[in-house]
């Protein structure tokens, strides 16, 4: 590998060189050197990077008017090879001097860079917040032209105190790797929906502002042509590796209807007999549902509009609603629309109130089985069925 090629990081701790997130730099460095990478940290807090105060100047021109440090380091982080982005947790976010960075590079925010370079994300707590923050950072990495090869995150309270330093220095070992060969490899990950979603709220937003204030950002996305399309955007190409073919299709969609005739006959072959008193028991809590509707007492749910669904755990796994209405009862499997009730109850319980063995009422005080909704209608079911 070119001794050349660089990786350039930004550290936004104030702590310097001497901080855990400057350590943690540190293990990603010396496994670069092995391969041949050389790493440049920029320590922001050794330079003058003044606060955004949210002008516009930058999306109508191109870039800040503010004559300070940060138009260089962005030049660094432009020219990269690949780039890193590090900040301890302060304040459950990113520090001070790496979100005023961050602010001051609104002139890239709306403008994807032509490049698909690879990026680390760091960040350090003592902790809370370091995967958010190193989720944010790798989100942030697309305004240099970068994609995140993957988070290097620590729990560490003092410098050089952390938690499982041996993982944290394998990590950080992993990670060099993986970003040398990307670099070495030109290698590009597959394209995710927070891409997607940068894109399609960007263009739009562009295209909305292109004759006002984003008008410098509209002439970027023209110039690059990114407003042919997301694959132009992220450089990657839908594959049609197969054909659509109906015919195939409607034959699979027969079959699969004719296997499911099948077993709902053996289902039905298999349900309960008549017992010696005449009546059906049902043996298990799925046939109990699917004949209530034939006990339905007609008087007593007239004038009733209602669904009851049942959520079923334990020896059976399913979902499935009983639909009152017009004076008759109706079973479905699935969940429903707007449910009434949502009783959820263990088979064998539902089983046993159905036999008489337990009481209804008591089960529900007892909590064997429970119910969310208009609790009327669960204590009306006494009623509704013979």
């Amino acid at each position: 590998m070119e001794s050349s090629l660089s990786v350039v990081a930004v550290n936004g701790s104030p702590h310097t060189g001497a901080g855990n997130t400057a350590l943690m730099l540190a293990m990603i460095g010396d496994s670069l050197n092995r391969l041949g990478l050389r790493q440049d940290v920029i320590h922001l807090a050794d330079h003058v990077v003044e606060y955004c105060v949210g002008c516009g100047f930058c999306m109508e021109n191109g870039k800040c008017w503010v004559p300070d440090d940060h138009a260089a380091i962005l030049d660094r982080l432009l020219a990269a090879d690949a780039v890193i982005l590090a900040s301890p947790v302060y304040f459950f976010h990113v520090t001070a001097q790496m979100k005023t960075f961050l602010d001051r590079s609104l002139a890239l925010g709306h403008k994807p860079r032509p490049t698909w370079k690879p990026g680390i994300a760091v960040s350090v707590s003592a902790g809370s917040g370091e995967t958010h923050v190193a989720d944010y950072l790798a989100g942030m990495l697309r305004v240099y032209g970068a994609f995140p090869v993957g988070h290097l995150t620590a729990l560490a309270t003092v410098p050089g105190g952390f938690i499982g330093k041996d993982a944290v220095e394998a990590r950080a070992a992993d990670l060099a790797s993986d970003l040398a060969r990307a670099i070495s490899e030109k290698r590009r990950y597959p394209a995710t929906d927070m891409d997607l979603r940068y894109y399609q709220f960007m263009s739009a937003l562009v295209r909305e502002n292109r004759n006002s204030v984003m008008k410098n950002d509209f002439d970027h996305w023209e110039k690059l042509g990114l407003d042919q399309g997301f694959e132009t955007y992220i450089q990657q190409k839908r594959e049609a590796t197969g054909t659509h073919d109906p015919d195939v299709r409607n034959a699979w969609m027969k079959e699969l209807m004719a296997d499911y005739s099948r077993k709902r006959s053996i289902r039905e072959i298999h349900k309960s007999k008549p017992a010696s008193d005449g009546s059906t028991h049902a043996k298990t809590c799925r046939e109990l549902l699917q004949t209530m509707p034939s006990v339905l007492d007609r008087s007593a749910a007239k004038g009733l509009n209602a669904t009851y669904e049942f959520q079923v755990s334990g020896e059976e796994v399913f979902i499935a609603h009983l639909k009152i209405e017009h004076g008759a009862c109706t079973y479905a499997e699935g969940s429903a629309d707007n449910p009434g009730v949502v009783i959820k109850t263990p088979a064998s319980v539902w089983l046993a109130i159905s036999r008489g063995e337990l009481d209804g009422q008591t089960a529900f005080m007892k909590g064997k089985f429970t119910a969310e909704g208009d609790l009327r209608l669960l204590f009306k079911m006494k009623t509704l069925f013979r």
